[in-house]
């Protein structure tokens, strides 16, 4: 290929099904984002077997899993309960593999006191940003990082 020629793929990505999220324990995580934040979730689900070792690359894995849904996205929420060297990810936002949850709200404040009986420390006060919006990062115990945004167009 040359420099700047974009390569056309052989197939379609047809839409985002959900983003997966590993968790420390399911029951607590669901209860989160159903009763904290007001988002639908389902019931757990339990997977075991030569299937979800497969799937997962991770030996004798064995899941509970829920999902979440929320305005314009799904999330799935994963905990493995057969391995005993899990470890919480220590990844800051500037290493690969870091991720956010970013969630548009109407009361940035109200949002970050909310969510901190959770767990969740923000890094900072709000922050104005270039475009008018305010944003601020919290990370939950788990190591998950959540962002919330009020828009400037709101």
């Amino acid at each position: 290929m040359k420099n700047g020629e974009q390569r056309v793929p052989t197939f379609n990505v047809t839409r985002t099904n959900h983003t997966g999220i590993t968790v420390s324990n399911i029951e607590t995580s669901l209860a989160f984002f159903k009763d904290v934040l007001g988002f639908k979730a389902t019931e757990i689900f339990h997977h075991k077997g030569e299937m979800v070792e497969n799937l997962t690359g991770v030996p004798g894995a064995e899941v509970k899993l829920g999902f979440v849904d929320m305005p314009g996205h799904r999330l799935e929420l994963l905990e493995y309960i057969t391995q005993d060297d899990r470890k919480v990810s220590d990844l800051r936002n500037c290493d690969p593999g870091a991720f956010h949850l970013a969630l548009e709200v109407d009361d940035i404040d109200a949002a970050v006191e909310a969510v901190k009986p959770s767990g969740f420390v923000p890094y900072s006060e709000p922050q104005m940003v270039p475009n008018g919006n305010c944003n601020v990062y919290l990370r939950h115990p788990d190591g998950i990082t959540i962002e919330f945004q009020i828009t400037a167009t709101q």
